[in-house]
């Protein structure tokens, strides 16, 4: 068995160098449709990931304090918070500690902590509503307090979640749709690439097959080669749509992360998406290998 597993990889291989060209094609597709796919299912999934993680906190308001807030204004605004009949909890979060949740919830991406300099994360408040219907009116209230820290355009730091989910699953939503069709037509492309460069591989060794027949050897063994050259293409196709994957995850979804200041896309989904896209792959190449041989090589 491992002698006929060589002379299989040997014949694939080869048949690949002959028609570098219907290869080199049908790896690109290969590899865009799963780079697509991947690109869909973590955007997917880490939108789903912000919807739920922001529907836990939908009856919470983050106020941002100023830096050079003093110890009696924010016992102040503490004071005042806590007043308030709608104020189920507030809890104080200093900027030590702050960066101290930052790094434990990003301690694998030890890259990334070694680029923050000094302490960029401001102090806040973490205020909890007996009902989310509240978030308006508290948010309003907390607009004169001058301890409360400013955006570039001049807005008062007071942010809440309310709206954020809607949206957040609108988007993830059309992606999810849109995204999955194109997949799908990609993937189909692909299919037929692999399935005409199994043909042109099969139309050169035409008269091989013929002798391979006539001296006896089976369908099976006259087929394996090109079973096999379908599913090293789309593995190789895998493999780029992987590697991808590992760097979208690095550029894009950890800075949507950071912003959300959660964990949406674990490194245990991606190992999951890694091999989920392996497996398509080998599934393309095979596939597109079978429509070939069924049609040109006769059981």
């Amino acid at each position: 068995m491992a002698i006929n597993f060589k002379y299989f990889f040997k014949e694939s291989t080869s048949s690949m160098r002959r028609n570098m060209a219907l290869t080199a094609a049908a790896i690109m597709v290969t590899t865009i449709s799963l780079i697509l796919l991947g690109f869909v299912g973590m955007i997917v999934h880490a939108g789903d990931g912000l919807a739920t993680n922001l529907k836990y906190r939908v009856d919470e308001i983050r106020v941002f304090l100023k830096d050079d807030v003093t110890t009696e204004e924010r016992e102040s605004l503490e004071r005042f918070i806590r007043k308030m009949d709608e104020v189920k909890s507030a809890r104080y979060v200093s900027k030590e500690q702050a960066l101290e949740d930052f790094k434990n919830m990003y301690k694998d991406q030890a890259d990334m902590l070694k680029q923050i300099e000094g302490n960029p994360l401001p102090a806040e408040f973490k205020i909890r509503m007996k009902d989310p219907k509240f978030n308006r009116v508290v948010a309003k209230r907390l607009q004169s307090r001058p301890e409360i820290s400013k955006d570039s355009s001049g807005k008062k730091e007071i942010k809440f979640p309310e709206d954020v989910v809607n949206k957040v699953l609108r988007w993830t939503g059309a992606i999810q749709k849109v995204g999955l069709v194109v997949v799908v037509a990609f993937g189909m492309v692909a299919i037929a690439l692999v399935s005409i460069t199994i043909r042109m591989a099969i139309y050169s060794r035409r008269k091989e097959i013929g002798i391979m027949k006539l001296v006896g050897a089976t369908n099976w063994f006259i087929r394996w080669p090109f079973i096999m050259e379908g599913i090293i293409e789309g593995f190789l196709g895998a493999v780029v749509g992987i590697i991808a994957a590992i760097l979208i995850h690095a550029w894009l979804i950890t800075k949507v992360e950071l912003a959300a200041e959660s964990n949406l896309v674990s490194a245990g989904y991606l190992a999951v998406l890694s091999v989920l896209l392996a497996v398509i792959g080998i599934i393309i190449g095979a596939v597109g290998s079978a429509f070939a041989l069924r049609q040109y090589i006769e059981v």
